[in-house]
């Protein structure tokens, strides 16, 4: 073997156990995922350890890149309010109105992958199956015969006191008939390196698109080491998610159409929900897409329903009906457990199949597969001791110090780790096992596994520590989907490293933000064959069935409506940026000249009005030095706070977001065009001394970034009705900020200097000066710019030019009738424009006698157009929000009181 870099062979010689006995006995450190006690790289690592080698000695840069690529992908995790509320904390009043999310993070991915071979992997992969096929028996009596509970193979205080079995399901025939259609398992070793299952998600279970994501960004920073590695691939998983998912559906449809349901944007894994509804090929809807009607759930398209037959849930079970489960609820479809009972449509994973989460049902496990399956438990889970049993909760109370607790359910809090809790926090625990012991397990603590890891970076470097790598525990969550009549394990899965020397966390467990990612790759040493995946039977094409529903997606009022703002706020955060490009010219070209009424003056004071971030430069300091010191603060609050109403960042975010909840109607190309504009941003954040030029660079950056969206729009989307709606929202913005421009810049004169100065300025932001200049040589006032600007349908920027825009794009959404408002309207303004008389417009009247002596002349035939243009597209944006977003009707509770004590918190979104 070739000489290791400097990185991986600190590692191995820190690993190196001197008195290490022979193979097999458990290292004092515990077990090591790269390297054997004699220091040696595993069988896992043996072909890879070289080529990462030479990656390891530039891991600080490693990490500045993987950063670059996750950012590009705009992959982020949100922790929910509740992430941080332990068991051992006071209990909180449930509030009466919804709880915010924290803002979106990062997501964090460590460039060493977790490597394993795949002989191991086959001997986890059969007690994976095995594991998701006995949860599946388990969760078909529990809904059904219940047995288990009737014999007392399960006492009933472990199932019946869960607030995930839902006693509505119970029962229900097409519901026991329904297989779990997907679960995952979080792994742990013990010292022996024996893996054991610390918990199972069969709720709505997550990662699988981080899992997916995180291979697809290793393999670019590693292509020579990927393409090396005889490396089992991810994407059969996938394919065969895709199968099980038509097959899922009603045994009379066979045409299905799939739908993925999510919380929405602000759930604290939307990222990985939209991911897989992409990958898949699926619409990613909401609870409000949908509606149940005649027995049946229909998707919410412009002007007609659809019938859906599967939906791929990522909602909590409770969550998902307002009408049987949680009363209040906006994320479910009020009266779907109806429609499920009569088999109209299938859900998956099955409601109320979050019972399998229950701590407390590992320690039957063993006798449970016995019964059920007639064999034993392959893959065990970590030793669990259940309060509700005398012996159990004896152990745990006498071994608090040693022991992990858990809740049996997840609305009393994260669990702790014992030996970490405060005095007050361990009296207030005990009273709460004393009080209701049957809701509280202990577990042991598993030493798990580790892996080499590069340390975080410093704050606000991006780098690496010198120091090299750091050895992290490593827990592995694992996915397993329905496959015919068992299950198809993903090779590889998601790991999760925790830094266990971290301030913050307290008693929790893992850190509330998810930790670091890894990659898992199941290596062997041969090519890895290419996995199968069993054709679909009774159903039509896997194709034909995604394509109507794809495109029925592009119709549904809430993607229309995300996708029109889309528009929207590209055109205005573009628009403002020219326009502060070129008052920073003029701010050049003057000497930043900005007494009262000069062309600086008249720019900035345009700058506030079109952006409406008053008071902004309407505030201005009188004393010349003051007024002029407070011009760059306010330029860079207009380019970056992000809180801040018109503002460039706030236009931004607000871009991001509703691409975010239309994720998958877009190019990936989106997506790294906007973490360009927000590094550009970020690095005129940390320049707060810039005199201008960082700002300018920034700002051309952010308008280079907003031209690349408009490309992407114009070339790679397909011109559905979302599309149309898109590109009607960017004319309409365009619109109203050319007539705000003209109406801040024109309508007041400071005589020809002043005045050809600002008329330059706005035409240059305005992108027609080279127009301008070459059509009207002799004509410089003016009645030419209101003419260019206003009145020339053959000018992109002209407001003409988008009131045809929106007339094209309004009539080719189908449904849309001839006579229907928006029409109307724009038919109306076009007329209005096209009859305008921009001589008229242009002539300037002095000040009145009682004006101030300074007053400037004015052009109010100018101010009252615009004006009453300006109200006119107002009334055409509500008219279009009123014709094709149609919000659904709100759901009201019977019971009032118990719908606002029951408002969905940041806990209702899956994990």
């Amino acid at each position: 073997m070739t000489v290791l870099g400097s990185h991986l062979q600190r590692y191995l010689d820190a690993a190196r156990q001197p008195d290490a006995e022979q193979a097999g006995d458990p290292a004092p450190g515990g077990f090591d995922e790269l390297a054997m006690p004699d220091g040696t790289p595993r069988p896992a690592w043996a072909e890879l350890v070289d080529g990462l080698a030479l990656a390891a000695d530039d891991l600080t840069s490693a990490r500045r890149e993987v950063a670059r690529l996750l950012e590009d992908d705009n992959v982020t995790y949100t922790p929910s309010p509740a992430s941080t509320r332990s068991i051992a904390d006071p209990p909180t009043e449930p509030p009466a109105t919804p709880a915010g999310l924290e803002q979106p993070r990062p997501w964090r991915l460590d460039p060493l992958p977790l490597v394993l071979q795949d002989r191991e992997w086959a001997t986890l992969e059969a007690g994976l199956v095995q594991r998701a096929e006995l949860l599946d028996a388990v969760l078909a009596d529990l809904y059904g015969a219940r047995r288990l509970l009737a014999r007392g193979q399960l006492p009933p205080a472990v199932v019946l006191d869960h607030e995930e079995y839902l006693r509505p399901v119970v029962g229900a025939e097409s519901v026991v008939d329904q297989r779990l259609f997907m679960t995952a398992a979080d792994l742990g070793r013990d010292a022996t390196g024996a893996w054991k299952v610390i918990s199972d998600r069969t709720q709505a279970p997550s990662g699988a698109g981080y899992a997916m994501q995180n291979r697809r960004v290793v393999s670019r920073l590693m292509p020579e080491i990927y393409h090396a590695a005889h490396l089992h691939r991810l994407t059969p998983f996938f394919q065969a998610m895709r199968v099980a998912l038509v097959e899922s559906a009603p045994s009379t449809v066979e045409d299905p159409r799939v739908v993925v349901l999510s919380p929405g944007t602000h759930s604290e894994t939307a990222f990985d929900q939209a991911f897989v509804a992409s990958l898949l090929g699926y619409p990613l809807l909401e609870g409000s897409d949908l509606l149940v009607r005649d027995g049946r759930v229909w998707m919410r398209v412009l002007g007609r329903l659809e019938q859906v037959d599967v939906i791929l849930r990522r909602v909590d079970s409770t969550w998902m009906d307002a009408l049987e489960l949680r009363g209040g609820s906006r994320l479910g479809v009020t009266g779907l457990l109806e429609c499920v009972r009569q088999g109209t449509v299938s859900v998956v994973n099955t409601i109320g199949s979050g019972i399998l989460e229950n701590p407390a049902l590992l320690p039957f496990l063993p006798e449970l597969c016995e019964r059920l399956l007639g064999e034993p438990l392959r893959l065990p889970s970590v030793d669990t001791w259940w309060c509700g049993d005398p012996e159990g909760k004896a152990y745990v109370l006498a071994h608090l110090d040693e022991l992990v607790v858990r809740s049996v359910s997840r609305g009393l809090g994260r669990s702790v780790v014992g030996a970490a809790l405060t005095r007050e926090q361990r009296e207030r625990l005990l009273a709460r096992i004393e009080d209701a012991p049957h809701r509280f397990v202990g577990q042991e603590v598993l030493p798990l596994s580790s892996a080499p890891t590069l340390p975080d970076a410093p704050e606000g470097t991006g780098s690496g520590s010198a120091a090299g790598l750091v050895s992290r525990r490593v827990v592995l969550r694992s996915f397993a989907v329905r496959s015919g009549s068992s299950y198809t394990v993903m090779l590889g899965g998601l790991a999760r490293t925790n830094d266990e020397d971290a301030t913050g966390r307290g008693p929790l467990v893992t850190a509330p933000d998810g930790g670091i990612a890894k990659d898992v790759w199941v290596v062997s040493s041969e090519p890895a064959p290419a996995s199968r995946v069993a054709a679909t039977r009774s159903r039509a094409e896997e194709g034909s069935a995604v394509l109507p529903s794809a495109a029925s997606a592009a119709m549904v009022p809430r993607v229309l409506s995300d996708l029109y703002w889309f528009g929207r706020y590209a055109e205005r955060a573009e628009d403002l940026v020219r326009l502060v490009l070129a008052s920073r010219t003029v701010s050049i070209e003057t000497d930043a000249d900005v007494r009262p009424g000069l062309a600086l003056d008249v720019l900035l004071q345009a700058l506030t009005h079109v952006s409406t971030t008053y008071p902004g430069f309407l505030a201005l300091p009188a004393e010349p030095a003051l007024r002029r010191a407070a011009v760059m603060p306010e330029l860079r609050s207009l380019m970056l706070d992000r809180r801040r109403s018109g503002s460039v960042a706030q236009s931004l975010q607000a871009l991001t977001t509703n691409a975010q909840g239309v994720r998958d109607q877009l190019s990936e190309d989106v997506w790294m065009v906007l973490a360009n504009m927000e590094r550009a941003l970020q690095t005129l954040a940390r320049q707060p001394q810039d005199q201008g030029l960082h700002l300018n660079e920034a700002g051309e950056q952010v308008l280079s970034g907003l031209l690349a969206l408009s490309g992407i729009a114009g070339e790679n989307m397909v011109r559905d009705p979302g599309w149309l709606l898109l590109d009607a929202g960017r004319g309409l913005e365009r619109a109203l900020q050319v007539v705000s421009l003209l109406r801040a810049t024109l309508v007041e004169s400071y005589g020809p200097d002043v005045d050809r100065a600002v008329l330059e300025a706005a035409l240059t932001s305005s992108e027609s000066i080279v127009t301008f200049r070459r059509r009207y040589r002799g004509r410089s006032g003016v009645p030419a710019v209101i003419e260019l600007l206003v009145v020339d349908a053959t000018n992109p920027r002209s407001v003409a030019y988008q009131l045809q825009r929106m007339q094209a794009d309004l009539r080719a959404v189908p449904s849309t009738s001839p006579t229907a408002r928006p029409i109307r309207l724009l038919d109306r303004l076009a007329e209005t424009v096209r009859l305008v008389d921009p001589v008229a417009l242009g002539v300037v009247l002095p000040p009145s006698p009682d004006a101030p002596a300074d007053a400037p002349a004015r052009r109010d035939a100018l101010d009252a157009f615009c004006a009453e243009l300006h109200g006119a597209l107002r009334e055409l944006s509500t008219a279009v929000r009123d014709h094709y977003h149609e919000p659904p009707p709100t759901q009201q509770s019977l019971l009032r009181q118990q719908a606002l004590s029951d408002a969905p918190t940041g806990a209702e979104v899956s994990r």
